[in-house]
């Protein structure tokens, strides 16, 4: 097991009070050597414009370069030192999914976060889409699955005509931008290669492990990938001041523990969103302590009342995909 982690990005900052700040890693890193599971730490290599130009416009890349100090959308700025941060945490995926893709499982500290950067779209607190850049250099057959409460609308549009790359995710219904519909199945080479498993709010572990064992699990053992990517974001967690989801943090092991035993050690968890500072940490700090076979004692941890009629979409979902994939 090897975390992937890089002290600059402890640089990036939107403004104060920002939810996605520096204190996502500060509060990681210290809940991850208190429970003695930092260690087989390495950096990220230094990364050419060419692997962001595998995914991102030549426009997109030179917008995040030129810096300056403006808001793109109302949650997401540019600052003069944006184009070296976000390319560093792209960097960081990269070498978490080589090391995976060589058989030792990952963990990537990233931040900004990156699923919501598009081809040629900044938002969402992103810049580049580190699990996509990561994705493409590493020139595997991969599953992409997204845990994040956002949809990964930018990590969608990218691999969105390639059967290359399998994008499943799972997500709020209803919450974040124009998108994460269950129709959309991908195009052209892409076809039936996109899975969208939209979850109403008030869901929790019940829900998302049906999603996980009726839907995700079976389809990503036809689909045989030779990698997987897990987009972790821990913004479903109940903790979460920024979605309405009821995960705990046993939730979110179990989901990453079913995805680890068919990975055969080829996987990755590269952190999206999370931005209740010691869930995340505390959900993190569980998936490693997973891997090395052990558990730790969770905090948040209560198991809450399901909300919503989560396991009817998921029924919905599942009669759905059926058209396209024999689950």
């Amino acid at each position: 097991m090897a975390i992937v982690y890089s002290e600059k990005l402890l640089e990036h900052s939107q403004w104060p009070d920002h939810p996605e700040s520096p204190l996502r890693l500060k509060t990681l890193r210290k809940k991850l050597e208190k429970e003695g599971l930092w260690k087989n730490v390495v950096g990220p290599d230094s990364l050419p414009d060419e692997a962001l130009l595998r995914v991102h416009t030549e426009e997109h890349v030179e917008r995040v370069r030129m810096g300056g100090d403006y808001p793109v959308d109302p949650d997401t700025f540019i600052h003069e030192n944006t184009y070296e941060l976000a390319k560093i945490s792209a960097a960081v995926a990269v070498k978490a999914v080589e090391i995976a893709a060589g058989g030792e499982p990952s963990v990537a500290l990233t931040r900004p976060p990156g699923h919501h950067a598009g081809r040629n779209r900044i938002g969402g607190f992103c810049y580049f889409n580190n699990v996509a850049v990561a994705v493409a250099a590493a020139g595997k057959r991969t599953a992409v699955i997204d845990l994040d409460a956002h949809h990964g609308n930018g990590t969608e549009e990218i691999f969105y005509d390639t059967d290359d790359v399998f994008v499943i995710s799972t997500h709020e219904a209803d919450f974040y931008w124009d998108s994460g519909y269950v129709e959309r199945t991908g195009e052209g080479k892409g076809s039936r290669y996109n899975v969208n498993i939209p979850i109403p709010a008030g869901a929790g572990n019940r829900t998302f492990l049906a999603a996980m064992d009726e839907i995700i699990i079976p389809i990503v053992k036809k689909y045989e990938p030779e990698l997987i990517v897990v987009s972790l974001g821990v913004d479903a967690h109940y903790c979460e001041p920024n979605a309405h989801m009821q995960m705990n943090t046993d939730g979110y092991v179990e989901l990453c523990r079913r995805l680890f035993d068919i990975s055969e050690g080829r996987i990755a968890f590269v952190l999206e969103g999370g931005y209740h500072l010691r869930a995340t940490a505390e959900v993190v700090a569980g998936v490693l302590a997973m891997i090395e076979g052990r558990t730790i004692k969770a905090e948040y941890n209560e198991d809450r009342c399901e909300q919503g009629s989560g396991r009817k979409a998921v029924r919905k979902a599942k009669e759905y995909l059926s058209k396209y994939w024999d689950i």
